[in-house]
């Protein structure tokens, strides 16, 4: 199997470019509203640039709620570019926004597929954390018993592990690393 490209095709327009870069700056640095305006210059310059139609729908989200613009822009670019791990993660942090953590899920999977070793994919499933088995495992999970006594664990482990931030800003950054 070829290995996939992990970045899509640098944009045309340097000014496209460095919106990006100061848009990623915003970003990281927690500045949503900045990045917001950013990644919206540079949509605005070129449209069909994934990677600013995919963060402009982030931000979409974010900033403005607009949940039908934003996820179509991220699910257009992953389908204008193909897989790659930064569009996943941006199609997975517009879910995580909207409390779909299910559908958050599964475009990290398909990315570690393509790339297991990518530490923004690790790190965003590390957050994402995995469901645990239920606590009687002879009986099904919808079972009253078994839904009780998980909720007693999940309350007992949420007082002994610390406390991680899960949210779309935090989704994918490997420890102080930046996207």
């Amino acid at each position: 199997m070829s290995d996939p490209s992990p970045t899509p095709s640098a944009a045309a327009d340097p000014a496209v470019d460095a919106a990006l870069e100061e848009g990623l700056a915003a970003f990281a640095a927690r500045d949503v509203e900045a990045a917001h305006l950013a990644f919206g210059h540079a949509y605005r310059r070129d449209s069909r640039a994934p990677r600013a139609m995919s963060w402009y729908g982030v931000t979409l989200v974010l900033v403005e709620r607009n949940s039908n613009l934003g996820v179509t822009l991220c699910d257009q670019a992953l389908r204008a570019a193909g897989p790659d791990p930064e569009l996943l993660l941006n199609v997975a942090r517009v879910h995580l926004a909207l409390n779909q953590r299910e559908r958050a899920v599964r475009p990290i999977t398909r990315g570690l597929e393509l790339w297991p070793q990518d530490a923004r994919l690790l790190a965003a499933r590390a957050a994402l954390g995995t469901r645990s088995a239920p606590v009687l495992p002879f009986l099904s999970r919808k079972n009253p018993l078994n839904r009780t006594l998980g909720k007693l664990r999940h309350r007992w482990r949420q007082r002994r592990s610390p406390a991680y931030e899960l949210s779309p800003l935090a989704l994918g950054l490997p420890g102080d690393e930046a996207p």
